[in-house]
């Protein structure tokens, strides 16, 4: 195991970051162990990194840094100790450093893929599914929604799996040497988005689908048609009723010559084995997609911003009539995975979650409320750098996700990084977008929540709960860094 002293390391918008006192490589189970035994004994604070691909200061180390990339291998999966239940299931043991990209490579050479993801894959395992990355679909749920077990090394070096109760292991048959197995709801529905502070995460048991294939078309529309049909919910159905599996919204926050918001409807349609393709549909739009993996384009929108921002309405419809009419097929992950990866990694947005039960519609009350704000901001000079987005999930049993126990809508309000007065901006979106109910997504900037725990209690009906959990396995706060010492994680009351 490699440990550096007072090594650099930053997020990948490098806004976060600095010198790591200690910077850690572990390769296996036993270098975590012993990290953690070690900082443990000098006082220290530990936590873990993976791509550093979150927008807040989540998963930012303050003197030991453990770095998982070594870490991203498949494991063996002791079918012998499993339940009879998950003797059909589809199951994969990974180790948490593996990036969504290289697993989701792995499983396409064994037949499998993923239900859902976010619109990025360098993300690690670990880092992906501890803060909540969902992805779209009303029905699906988001990325923790695929984990049946987890290892891992908490205070003292230990190793607990854990599971839900009446979980994936019997009890009678697990045979891990220095593993406790803790089978409880409680303990489980915490650590799925556990950011980090119960420790380190060494690997995840994970229940995959067979490979599946998607139909990915991207419809041009106006906001007056597109806000009655998720008003009520129809743009999630087929005119004939069947449910889409995923529906995603792009939106341009300013007004197009009809007065109104130019609107981008992406639909996901399963297919159950690969259609015959022609050239078209192999591919998205491959000038977009060739250009969005070099700075030029990101290059060119940042001067926009700061010399011609009044050209940006204009530019943001026609970037979002470009992608009208087009259709995509090919298997589910690569469809899952949205592209645009230069920019994408340059953004910088929030993203709140909006409670969809009862026919709850504050997300179109704050999405526009925000177009109010942007058109508002226009005499300053200051203007959005990329289409406002919604998306759609199913609830979570996970205590302190978003969407625990409801479906909820996402709305993203991605800016590229070196926007003039960017967090003036976000913060004003916060604002607003709190102000109609929205819950913060903990990856993305949530300045809002500075100093105010009282926010986080309402929202999170789970947090005591989590809290105790949190009480257990961190009791001297040794996997704490200052996001959670900022939000009062595991001391609101």
């Amino acid at each position: 195991m490699k440990i550096k002293l007072n090594k650099e390391w930053w997020n990948t918008i490098k806004k976060f970051g600095g010198t790591m006192p200690y910077y850690c490589l572990p390769k296996n189970l036993q270098d975590l162990i012993d990290l953690v035994k070690q900082a443990e004994a000098e006082s220290k604070r530990i936590k873990a990194v993976g791509s550093g691909h979150s927008f807040s200061d989540v998963a930012i180390p303050e003197c030991y840094l453990v770095d998982l990339k070594k870490m991203d291998a498949l494991l063996p999966l002791d079918r012998n100790s499993i339940n009879e239940k998950y003797n059909n299931v589809n199951l994969v043991h990974v180790e948490g450093g593996m990036s969504v990209q290289k697993f989701n490579k792995r499983m396409e050479h064994q037949s499998l893929c993923v239900k859902n993801m976010g619109g990025l894959d360098d993300q690690t395992l670990a880092g992906a599914i501890s803060t909540g990355t969902h992805g779209t679909g009303i029905d699906l749920p988001s990325f923790p929604g695929m984990v049946r077990s987890i290892l891992i090394v908490s205070h003292g070096g230990k190793c607990l799996r854990i599971e839900p109760k009446d979980g994936l292991t019997n009890p009678d048959k697990h045979s891990e040497t220095g593993v406790e197995l803790i089978q409880d709801d409680q303990f489980f529905n915490s650590s799925l988005v556990s950011l980090g502070c119960f420790g380190i995460i060494y690997s995840f048991i994970l229940e995959m689908e067979d490979m599946y294939y998607l139909e990915e078309t991207k419809k041009l529309y106006q906001w007056s048609e597109v806000k009655p049909r998720l008003a009520d919910r129809s743009l999630f159905h087929e005119a004939d009723g069947t449910p889409i599996r995923g529906v995603m919204v792009q939106v341009n926050p300013y007004k197009n010559e009809d007065k109104d918001h130019t609107c981008i409807v992406v639909r996901h349609r399963i297919l159950e084995t690969m259609p015959s393709r022609y050239i078209g549909d192999a591919t998205r739009n491959w000038i977009s997609s060739v250009l969005s993996y070099f700075p030029l384009s990101y290059l060119y929108l940042k001067w926009v911003a700061r010399n011609k921002p009044f050209k940006l309405p204009k530019m943001l419809d026609a970037s979002l009539k470009s992608l009208r009419d087009k259709r995509y097929v090919n298997k589910g992950y690569r469809v899952l995975y949205q592209g645009a990866e230069y920019i994408k990694k340059r953004a910088y947005d929030s993203e709140f979650a909006f409670d969809l039960s009862n026919g709850k519609n504050n997300f179109i009350k704050a999405l526009e409320a925000m177009f109010k704000k942007a058109e508002e901001n226009i005499p300053e000079g200051l203007y959005q750098t990329a289409p406002m987005g919604l998306r759609f999930v199913d609830q979570s049993p996970a205590y302190l996700s978003p969407e625990y126990g409801r479906q909820v809508a996402y709305i993203d309000t991605p800016f590229v990084k070196g926007t003039p007065r960017l967090d003036e901006q976000l913060f004003a979106y916060q604002e607003i977008m709190l102000s109609e109910d929205g819950i913060p997504h903990w990856g993305k900037v949530n300045t809002i929540l500075d100093g105010r725990p009282e926010i986080i209690k309402r929202y999170y009906p789970k947090l005591a709960e989590w809290q105790e959990v949190f009480n257990q396995l961190n009791p001297d706060r040794l996997f704490s860094n200052k996001f959670s010492d900022r939000l009062k994680l595991g001391d609101i009351v």
